[in-house]
C-alpha cells in the first residue's frame, strides 16, 4: 500500500488512514473524483445521476408510476412518494373514465373524452416534472429559474 507522511509530525501513514498513528491528528484527505454539489437544503447531491434512477424515472411512467427515480435516489424524502400517489390517481382516473366512455352514449362520450384529455395532459406534465426532479433535483434548475 502507498504511504504518505503526516503533515503534523512527519510519521509515515497509510494512504487510506483517517488519523496519524503517532500524533492521532486527522489526516487531510484528497478530494474525491466524483463531484458533489450541495443543494439549497444543504443535502449533498452527486453530479451524475445513476442509470437506474433514470430508468425508474422514465419506464414505469407508462403505467402510472411516477417518482420512482426520486425514491431510488432519496428514499427518506417525501417528494417522490407524492409524485407516486399523484401519478397513480391521475392514471387510474383516466383509465376509469376511458372504461366508462366505452359504455356511454355519444354526448357523454364527448364530454368524458374532454376530461380524459385534460387528465392526460396533467399526467404528462407531472411525468416530465418527475423526470426533471430526478435529473436536476428541481424542475426550476432545468428552466434556469
Amino acid at each position: 500500500m502507498k504511504q504518505n507522511r503526516c503533515p503534523y509530525c512527519g510519521e509515515y501513514v497509510q494512504k487510506n488512514s483517517l488519523t496519524c498513528p503517532k500524533c492521532f491528528k486527522e489526516i487531510p484527505r484528497e478530494p474525491s473524483s466524483v463531484s458533489e454539489n450541495v443543494t439549497k437544503e444543504g443535502k449533498k447531491r452527486s453530479g451524475n445521476v445513476p442509470m437506474m434512477a433514470l430508468l425508474l424515472a422514465v419506464v414505469p411512467a407508462f403505467v402510472g408510476l411516477l417518482g420512482l427515480g426520486m425514491i431510488y435516489l432519496h428514499p427518506k424524502e417525501s417528494k417522490g412518494y407524492w409524485f407516486l400517489i399523484a401519478g397513480l390517481l391521475l392514471f387510474l382516473s383516466s383509465m376509469s373514465l376511458l372504461y366508462i366512455m366505452r359504455h356511454s352514449g355519444l354526448l357523454s362520450a364527448v364530454l368524458l373524452l374532454a376530461a380524459i384529455v385534460i387528465l392526460t395532459l396533467i399526467y404528462i406534465s407531472a411525468a416530465v416534472a418527475a423526470f426533471l426532479e430526478t435529473m436536476f433535483g428541481s424542475a426550476f434548475k432545468f428552466l434556469g429559474l
